[in-house]
């Protein structure tokens, strides 16, 4: 498979602990609310978005953080926790996870979910 490749790149830094570069960047100090997401890799969110916890570890304090994923069958996985462990000063919330071969068809799951942040 194509995708082989980067599976074995991904899996290595995690197992590394690895904290992989990322080019751009936002300025987090206008907002009150935070929404973190990306997909499950290895039961976590992929490494690059630890090197952009560990840059904005106090820029969240006071926030709120709503950490969300992509799946193919663990849910969150310890993703709320490491986000609660990454930002000790952030109010995490609870997470939402959907399947990623749900995405693009189930858009009232998403909504639903976003209408329950609301309240």
């Amino acid at each position: 498979m194509a995708y082989n490749p980067l599976i074995k790149l991904a899996q290595e830094e995690a197992e590394k602990g690895e904290l992989p570069e990322y080019e751009g960047d936002v300025d987090l100090s206008q907002y009150d609310t935070v929404f973190i997401g990306g997909p499950v890799w290895w039961g976590t969110y992929p490494q690059v978005m630890f090197t952009f916890f560990k840059k904005h570890r106090d820029d969240m304090k006071g926030k709120i953080v709503i950490p969300f994923t992509t799946h193919e069958g663990s849910g969150l996985a310890n993703c709320v926790d490491d986000v609660k462990k990454a930002f000790p000063g952030a109010n995490v919330m609870k997470g939402f996870s959907i399947y990623g071969h749900e995405v693009r068809t189930e858009r009232a799951k998403v909504e639903k979910w976003l209408k329950g942040v609301e309240n």
